[in-house]
């Protein structure tokens, strides 16, 4: 499965693993791989024509005339064509790597974002968004260069230093030797820079806190209005000041590192020539004659050739570079994998519910601690409740913030699974639901909405993408959104975000409310979802609330008591238990939590306009400070 690929990891190299990102494009990147190995072969095919030419002109020293012309001119096309074939098979190799690491790129994209869409989405919620969006851009930006480039450089890398040993040792073993010793003294150099394990883990974790940074930013840039009001700077932004120090004091130790070790490599393979010089002074002492024709012949080509294993080695270096960048993005990568998804029910368990009420069977559950599986807080966010929602009818359920509200509606659509207990639909187990057909049953409008960057029609269909224009009017017209959209620049048309383009909280409210509508699913549960409206958007919201609750099964979560006047059934949740359970006027005649919470309420009411409740558009009895119903 895909959130074993760390498993996976543990039995193949991760080469192998990248190349396996590009399913059945993998043919191309082994295309690749033979075209960049060619291609590097045929880069030394002029220094072979150099050879040749400058052997024929030492031969006939000093008799110039006697030159063949003709051969020469062979010699210059043979290097020409070592030119093109070096750079056509390159671009050809190129060429076949960026297809295959494009689908890579979408493969492993469209896995991640199907693992993202089966795990609780509270640990999704933990990770935070700047991280998760770092993993699948930088993370899976980076396997895709290594594939698009790295990958066809490596075997040129590791094919170019076979070609030069062979023809290092061709010629004359004692310039061989000299150009092997500057060459171990490089990779000495290199050696010991890269396996320094204590430089490894820094490179994990600068990754680790570029990942703290931008959820730091994120979440800074998102409460800037309230930094600005009261007139704070980002040093004052605790967690985005200290994720920046973090950030960049580990950043100042990677960057003196590869200031360090990038030089000393690059200066020992740049300067080869020099441990050929001292072998050609010492060789060369006292050779007359043909001798001394022979040794000056390959002492040139030495002097010609050694300089072109700076090229092949440098990228040996960058190389080695990207294998430590790529297996830190591979363990970024395999760590959102890695989170174990809501367990799906066996094929032969699973069940579909023929009717849509809704239970909560002695449910208990805990959040982990800080997100992680397996690291219970010690404290139950619900604590054995029992609740029961006959189909068509509604549920309000209050209580104090922190009491357990939202868990509720958490739980009824398995974005986390209970602890203890079961909820039910229509008598069947949500765990033994197919995730769609679950998702197919039940209708979410939160607090919070998310529009996307399309146009409003497109906006509202998602939540149905077969349904017709006409569809979509009408369920913006039954959100009463359909105003507020037609007079948007280009109407339903018109593109969120664009110049210009922006709607109050309680207008996007209600293009949520239209594509529960739109979507016609037989449980809605509303997770305050008018909490931040202001007075004309709630009743305009409600509105639209009576089209949408019509004829379902109703879970609401509300802050706001007048919202739950009508409920058919009210809970009161504290601490994770019910504490009180009825209708309004059976609450209040009790006199216990509810009706505790209603006198605060119309008190906070009547502080703050007075004792008439309707000014604010409410459905509501009136209310007073004094008197409890009016």
């Amino acid at each position: 499965m895909a959130h074993r690929k760390e498993d996976a990891g543990k039995e193949t190299s991760w080469v192998a693993r990248v190349i396996g990102f590009t399913g059945g494009g993998r043919w191309l990147i082994y295309l690749s791989m033979v075209l960049s190995a060619l291609s590097s072969l045929c880069s030394f095919v002029p220094f072979i024509a150099v050879y040749l030419v400058v052997a024929d002109v030492v031969a006939i020293y000093p008799d110039f005339a006697a030159l063949d012309a003709a051969r020469m001119a062979g010699f210059g096309w043979m290097a020409i064509a070592g030119v093109v074939g070096n750079i056509g098979l390159y671009l050809a190799a190129l060429l076949c790597a960026h297809s295959a690491a494009f689908d890579a790129e979408y493969n492993l994209k469209l896995q991640m974002a199907e693992h993202l869409a089966r795990i609780p989405l509270g640990r999704l919620e933990a990770l935070g968004s700047g991280r998760v969006g770092k993993v699948m851009d930088e993370s899976v930006g980076a396997i895709e260069g290594f594939l698009a480039h790295s990958l066809p450089d490596t075997v040129a890398a590791f094919t170019a230093p076979a070609a030069i040993a062979v023809l290092l040792f061709v010629f004359d073993w004692r310039f061989g030797l000299a150009a092997v010793a500057c060459v171990v003294a490089a990779f000495g150099v290199e050696a010991a820079g890269f396996s320094n394990k204590a430089v490894t883990e820094k490179m994990r974790r600068h990754l680790v806190n570029q990942e703290h940074m931008t959820n730091a930013t994120v979440e800074y840039v998102r409460g800037m209005p309230v930094v600005k009001t009261f007139g704070q700077t980002a040093e004052s932004f605790g967690r985005l000041s200290a994720a920046v120090r973090a950030y960049t004091d580990l950043a100042l130790d990677v960057a003196l590192f590869w200031q360090s070790l990038m030089p000393a490599f690059t200066a020992i393979i740049n300067n080869a020539y020099l441990f050929i010089l001292p072998v050609g002074i010492i060789l060369g002492t006292g050779l007359a004659g043909s001798d001394f024709r022979a040794f000056a012949l390959d002492f040139i080509f030495y002097l010609l050739f050694v300089p072109s294993i700076a090229g092949a080695l440098n990228k040996m270096m960058y190389i080695s570079e990207d294998s430590m960048i790529i297996g830190a993005q591979l363990a970024r990568i395999d760590e959102l994998l890695g989170i174990d998804p809501l367990p799906a029910p066996r094929p032969e368990a699973v069940r579909a519910p023929e009717r849509f009420g809704v239970e909560l069977d002695c449910v208990s559950f805990e959040y982990g601690s800080g997100g992680e599986e397996g690291e219970g807080s010690g404290a139950l966010a619900l604590d054995r409740v029992s609740l029961a929602v006959p189909e068509g009818t509604t549920l309000a359920i209050v209580g104090p913030p922190g009491a357990g509200k939202s868990t509720v509606a958490s739980l009824v659509a398995r974005f986390w699974d209970v602890d203890a207990g079961a909820v039910r639909i229509g008598g069947v187990d949500v765990r033994d639901m197919d995730p769609d057909d679950l998702m197919g049953c039940v209708s979410m409008v939160f607090q919070g909405v998310h529009l996307f960057r399309t146009s409003m029609f497109e906006n509202i269909r998602m939540a149905r993408p077969d349904a017709t224009r006409e569809e979509v009017v009408e369920a913006a017209r039954a959100a009463q959104a359909d105003g507020f959209i037609r007079a948007l620049p280009q109407g339903y048309d018109t593109v969120y975000g664009s110049a210009g383009v922006h709607l109050s909280g309680g207008e996007a409210q209600r293009v949520s409310i239209a594509r529960a509508i739109l979507a016609d699913r037989p449980i809605v549960v509303l997770d305050e979802a008018t909490a931040f409206s202001d007075p004309e958007n709630e009743h305009l919201i409600q509105r639209a609330f009576e089209r949408l609750m019509a004829g379902k099964t109703v879970i609401m979560i509300a802050h706001r008591l007048s919202t739950v006047v009508g409920a058919d059934q009210i809970a009161v949740i504290d601490g994770g238990r019910v504490v009180e359970r009825g209708r309004h006027g059976e609450l209040l005649a009790a006199g216990g939590a509810y009706a505790r919470m209603w006198k605060r309420y119309t008190q906070a009411l009547s502080w703050g306009i007075g004792s008439d409740v309707k000014s604010e558009g409410l459905d509501a009895p009136c209310v007073s400070a004094d008197k409890e119903v009016v």
